[in-house]
């Protein structure tokens, strides 16, 4: 979640509630003594533009508000356990393979109020991709946890957490609003092409058909990511 303005702020970090922070860069002092504290803290802070904080800024401020502060999320992990063993809503892209499809998931995620995002893929994603990642998720991996690792590694983590998984693919019994997405849950979505792989069928708890009523077999990827986070969000609110 966000808060916004340096008393705000201020507050996040005296209760140790503050996990990283964004500041305009042209700051007053008693901003740069705040960085200076939230650094001290082990907190990530980022300087942006005005046009980057009123970007991220929530609506309804007559001005750009000069720090916002993230709370109620860890925005890094340093690997699939620890990610799992923090609880709530996680996202897996089982197979995915375009840079541009992953920082979509990964900033619908962010949004969505996720813990965080798992690519599961059978290779380290080369650097490259993941420059294109970040810039497609508009920069949304500065609040997120993103981990690779290969989908049987990625279930057996989840299952170990207590996670339920619900798998999004055409071969589902079951409609999402009708689908438990509170709680420790995994959402799972398949591959552009392949679709979701074997091994996550056959450890789901449910899988999802979307309504489809048209003469294309399916959605693409990106509304399939965002019809389960929106409708987690929903069940979470």
């Amino acid at each position: 979640m966000q808060r916004q303005g340096i008393e705000a702020a201020q507050a996040a970090l005296a209760a140790g509630e503050a996990t990283a922070m964004l500041v305009l860069k042209a700051h007053d002092q008693r901003t740069a003594e705040l960085c200076s504290a939230a650094r001290d803290a082990g907190i990530p802070v980022h300087e942006v533009t005005e046009r980057d904080m009123w970007r991220m800024a929530w609506p309804g401020s007559e001005e750009p508000p000069t720090v916002l502060t993230l709370v109620g999320r860890y925005p890094e992990a340093q690997n699939l356990d620890e990610l799992t063993t923090r609880g709530g809503l996680l996202l897996c892209l089982d197979g995915v393979s375009y840079a541009g499809n992953m920082g979509f998931s990964v900033r619908t995620a962010e949004v969505a109020g996720a813990t965080g995002v798992i690519l599961a893929t059978p290779a380290p994603i080369p650097g490259r991709a993941w420059k294109d990642l970040r810039h497609s998720s508009m920069q949304a991996t500065r609040f997120i946890p993103v981990v690779e690792s290969p989908i049987e590694e990625v279930i057996a983590s989840a299952k170990a957490a207590g996670h339920r998984i619900v798998v999004i693919e055409d071969v589902g019994d079951h409609d999402l609003p009708n689908v438990d997405l509170t709680g420790d849950v995994m959402l799972v979505i398949g591959a552009e092409a392949e679709g979701v792989s074997q091994a996550a069928l056959e450890a789901a708890d449910a899988v999802v058909r979307l309504p489809m009523h048209g003469f294309v077999p399916s959605y693409n990827l990106q509304v399939a990511v965002a019809c389960a986070c929106v409708e987690a969000a929903r069940q979470r609110r």
